[in-house]
């Protein structure tokens, strides 16, 4: 369980970071022009990420909860 709540803390470090880096850049890696609404589709494309994540980490306790019994 100690385990579950280091790693889960360094994903949520680095998924905080990376939310803001996109938030903040003006151009993006291919040399696009960051507009809001480009902006907006990386987070929205990011958030699916976070979620998938998220979905895996809950997996990973339930795992972890079930094999304590």
């Amino acid at each position: 369980m100690k385990a579950w709540k280091i790693s889960g803390s360094i994903v949520l470090l680095l998924y905080a970071v990376t939310s803001v880096f996109i938030c903040i850049r003006k151009v993006d890696g291919a040399g696009v022009v960051q507009t809001p609404e480009m902006r907006n589709i990386t987070l929205i494309i990011w958030g699916v990420f976070g979620l998938i994540i998220l979905i895996s980490y809950l997996i990973w306790l339930a795992i972890l909860k079930h094999s304590k019994k």
